[in-house]
């Protein structure tokens, strides 16, 4: 073989070892992807309780896992009896991880919800879906860079996985995440609760809702105390009116069967305004708040130990809820 042959030769194998190479440098700067077993949280199709629906996802290396997850919630259910309840036109624009919380921000289209109820389950969608994942306790939303606003008027912050509730009517434990260190604070866990109040005229209770913050864990019977001393803070939208005097102070709560006792102190009787309107108020009110509950179909209230007599009506026999006037 001639010297020229020869260097012909070497010039060919070098192309070829060059061009093998880079394949396999292109191979290695290629995006890996994994697949994902995910929840999404739909509403039932009677638009009352959160359902989930695993579904699988693939993710790139270095992509925003938690907006991909958002973009699938929103494309909606599979299962045509579930409802989504965030508008298809909503934007995901990105998330930011702050240790334990995550913020999400999301065009002005999230906050066409279709009444009260679809806006709670909505967001108690949005974010059971991100608190899912064991790193992730709490979510706040942000609307076009501004904090997500409450009916209060006030914004929501920060807020946890919203309670399940089972099929069979009773609340679902929700998982725990493994967060459990040594020495560490009490935990507590933000609650979505819906509070009624009396509109203007007296004529009707009307529904607010509210973020609240309680034990982890906490009992049937200290969640319904802690429901209505929220009542008795009063409402937060100034068109609503309170229903309970601010001086009265809650003594007691007990639950047999499906059925709340709630005792208060003298001041229910003799700081309250009266008038067959305003005990109408009182009455529905707390009833229609604490059977929001699914475990509270009926409620007794009493004072000091006795019936309730504001004025007209003594009540000496357990209440189930009003929907005739809640406005």
């Amino acid at each position: 073989m001639s010297k020229k042959q020869l260097s012909l030769l070497l010039v060919v194998f070098l192309t070829l070892g060059l061009m093998i190479g880079c394949s396999q440098n292109s191979a290695d700067r290629s995006p890996s992807s994994d697949t994902h077993t995910v929840k999404l949280y739909f509403a039932d199709a009677d638009n009352e309780r959160l359902v989930t629906e695993e579904r699988e996802i693939t993710l790139k290396s270095g992509e925003d896992k938690y907006a991909i997850v958002l973009q699938e919630l929103i494309r909606g259910p599979e299962n045509e009896k579930y409802r989504v309840n965030i508008s298809p036109n909503t934007r995901i624009y990105g998330t930011i991880k702050q240790g334990t919380k995550l913020i999400a921000d999301v065009n002005q289209d999230f906050s066409k919800f279709g009444g009260s109820m679809a806006e709670i389950l909505g967001i108690g969608a949005f974010v059971n879906t991100l608190t899912q994942f064991n790193e992730i306790e709490a979510v706040k939303i942000l609307v076009e860079g501004e904090e997500l606003i409450g009916p209060s008027g006030n914004p929501r912050g920060f807020m946890g996985t919203f309670p399940l509730q089972a099929e069979d009517g009773k609340t679902a434990t929700s998982p725990q995440k493994n967060t459990d260190t040594n020495n560490a604070a009490p935990k507590t866990a933000q609650k979505n609760v819906i509070l009624y109040f009396a509109n203007q005229d007296a004529s009707a209770v009307v529904a607010e809702s509210r973020t609240i913050t309680v034990p982890a864990g906490i009992s049937n019977t200290d969640y319904v105390k802690a429901i209505v001393n929220e009542l008795i803070k009063g409402p937060r939208e100034t068109k609503l009116k309170e229903t309970i005097p601010k001086e009265a102070v809650l003594r007691s709560v007990q639950i047999k069967g499906t059925t709340a006792y709630v005792d208060f102190s003298e001041e229910m009787h003799t700081k309250h305004w009266r008038g067959a309107a305003g005990e109408s108020m009182t009455i529905n009110s707390i009833v229609n708040t604490l059977t929001e509950l699914d475990y509270i179909s009926q409620v007794q209230i009493t004072v000091e130990g006795e019936p309730l007599n504001i004025e007209h009506v003594i009540m000496d026999k357990p209440k189930a809820r009003n929907k005739d006037i809640i406005g």
